[in-house]
């Protein structure tokens, strides 16, 4: 190996390069494997300093509990540029986040945040976050954009309700487990929305092995929900400076009040152009 690295670069012959590949494919074969693995696991780790140190993220705590037990102090999504962060927490006592707000208001992002920043802790990765404790779960589903699926025959609130059951069977089989339901049953009418929203929250609340995460638009549901002493009332606030609405992205203890649907199509002119058009 001396005799290798003590040759002048520019002038090896044919039966030098020929030598050094012998050596590197047969003698040393096996160190040389492990001075690459060595290099590779420093370019990982050099990458991770770089990015924890550019966008602000942190390494999360990894507490030795069974316990629910999950903490982050400002939370962000990475895909939204000059994003406002939150701080979100889950204990035994409140396993079920019940999350209101009008539309555009933050509430998919933050739980496309929260998945993102459990999921990424629980392959070892650092988080888009200040800080975070948490405990180890079994595992995590979701129901966020759910599609229709054509080739199945599946319309949207049927692949929602079979996920749900896919959900419901995980909680069946093992504990500790995330489940996030954004805008459940938004596929159907309002009342059945409403009732299937109910009917599956209410059983929800029964399992205290697991954390669940809930966004919808159907705010009368925190009236029939508010007997349950698990259920954590959460909001994203919004507010109107004159006729305006102003997005905080901040999350807030309580229940929204806002409705911004209608000010929404109103502030697209849409009725002036089918006017137009009769």
């Amino acid at each position: 190996m001396k005799n290798i690295i003590s040759l002048d670069p520019e002038k090896l012959k044919f039966y030098h390069i020929s030598r050094i590949d012998g050596v590197f494919r047969k003698t040393l074969k096996k160190e040389l494997r492990e001075v690459l693995r060595i290099v590779y696991e420093l370019d990982v780790y050099e990458c991770l300093a770089y990015l924890i140190k550019r966008k602000g993220m942190c390494l999360p705590n990894y507490l030795d509990t069974d316990e629910l037990n999950i903490s982050v102090v400002g939370l962000y999504h990475p895909g939204i540029k000059n994003a406002v962060s939150n701080d979100v927490s889950f204990r035994a006592f409140n396993n079920m986040t019940f999350l209101t707000g009008s539309n555009m208001a933050g509430k998919s992002s933050l739980l496309k945040a929260a998945g993102l920043a459990i999921y990424l802790a629980h392959i070892g990765f650092p988080i888009f976050a200040k800080s975070m404790n948490t405990m180890i779960l079994n595992g995590m589903i979701t129901t966020i954009n759910l599609p229709d699926n054509l080739r199945q025959g599946l319309s949207h609130y049927y692949s929602e309700v079979r996920r749900v059951k896919e959900a419901a069977i995980q909680l069946r089989d093992q504990k500790r487990i995330l489940v996030i339901f954004d805008e459940l049953f938004r596929g159907t009418n309002v009342q059945d929305a409403f009732d299937a929203s109910l009917l599956i929250l209410s059983e929800l609340t029964k399992v205290k092995h697991s954390i669940f995460i809930i966004s919808t638009h159907i705010v009368e549901l925190a009236q029939e929900l508010a007997r349950y002493n698990n259920i954590s009332f959460k909001y994203m606030d919004t507010y109107f400076e004159g006729d305006k609405p102003v997005f905080t992205y901040k999350l807030m203890e309580g229940i929204s009040k806002e409705r911004l649907g209608m000010y929404i199509v109103k502030n697209e002119g849409i009725v002036e152009i089918i006017q137009q058009a009769v």
